[in-house]
């Protein structure tokens, strides 16, 4: 049961990760990618948060940051109570132990030089955990991905796609963490294996009580697994909301165009759904545009010069459905 009450376990604010484009005459960076602008969220213990949007709008670049596997540009991110940005190399190495990051591309995360177990124990050494029975820890963590304890003398090549994400997953569980950023997980995998793997990281979340950024394009997939959902779009969260209300009721535009074209199961065809074609291109991260990062492709009939020149703000009602829109449904508070 996810209390709110609580303080979050994962509290997000500001955070931003630009990359240099190009170098001036002294080195110094003439232009940046904004990949990620200025995201604010929060994760309680024990829950998903979905993280959507189309490719290239910084869902990875946010994950990695947040775990400072890429350092972030600005902005907070603070775990526990801990400031993750303020935690020196040994502090970082302890904060890692109970925050790990599962990668979309199982196969170019795992070394192929080492057998399964031993790219298990190695995990296990490097944190001091298992001691003397490292072989026999890494054999109960491939039990509990659901493979089997002769797999453990096998090297990655040898698996199957669905079999290496499993693998990735016992190895971000090899430290006993609490919270997993789980980046497109399924992604590369057939439609029955995404489905298998699924299951697997539902039940590990209720037997371990852990806690999930779920990083996906499939929004079908995200409702499914998430209890909120965050959408984003061009380096910034548009909207963010529990999942029923989300899909049920979505107030950005953005988030309407792209729950338009997720298919619904409709045999008898009584469903009448209009589907929302966004025209134009996603605007380049090297140069977004000013105010709404959406406006130069939104749909939306009341869209005028505020859009082009403000910056809407991420807000909403009071339980929870936030948007960053200027023309919100009637009934929901905005700054205009």
């Amino acid at each position: 049961m996810i209390d709110r009450s609580l303080p979050p376990l994962l509290s997000v604010r500001g955070l931003e990760k630009h990359f240099p484009l190009g170098q001036g005459m002294l080195g110094r960076a003439v232009r940046h990618v904004k990949a990620v602008d200025g995201v604010d969220f929060a994760i309680w213990r024990g829950e998903t948060l979905g993280l959507v949007g189309e490719s290239g709008c910084g869902k990875s670049t946010t994950g990695r940051a947040v775990l400072r596997l890429l350092e972030p540009t600005a902005g907070e991110v603070h775990y526990d109570g801990m400031d993750v940005r303020a935690l020196d190399r040994e502090s970082l190495r302890a904060f890692r132990r109970r925050a790990q990051f599962v990668f979309q591309d199982p196969f170019g995360s795992l070394n192929p030089r080492l057998s399964v177990g031993a790219m298990l124990e190695e995990v296990l050494e490097v944190h001091g955990l298992g001691g003397a029975n490292r072989r026999d820890r890494a054999v109960e963590l491939l039990e509990l991905v659901g493979l089997r304890p002769e797999h453990i003398d096998r090297y990655p090549h040898e698996f199957s796609g669905g079999q290496r994400q499993r693998l990735g997953v016992a190895r971000a569980l090899s430290v006993e963490p609490e919270f997993l950023v789980l980046d497109e997980p399924v992604s590369a995998l057939d439609v029955s294996v995404q489905a298998q793997v699924v299951n697997l990281l539902e039940d590990l979340q209720a037997e371990l009580g852990l806690t999930y950024l779920f990083i996906a394009h499939d929004l079908a997939l995200v409702e499914h697994v998430s209890d909120r959902v965050a959408v984003m779009y061009l380096g910034r969260i548009v909207e963010i909301a529990d999942a029923a209300n989300l899909y049920r009721e979505p107030r950005h535009p953005y988030t309407r165009a792209l729950l338009s074209a997720v298919p619904r199961p409709d045999p008898v065809g009584r469903e009448q759904r209009e589907r929302i074609v966004l025209q134009g291109d996603v605007p380049s991260a090297v140069d977004p545009p000013m105010g709404c990062p959406f406006h130069p492709r939104c749909p939306h009939p009341a869209k005028d010069d505020v859009c082009g020149s403000v910056r809407p703000l991420l807000e909403g009602d009071p339980g929870g459905h936030l948007a960053a829109c200027h023309y919100q449904p009637s009934g929901v508070e905005t700054s205009t």
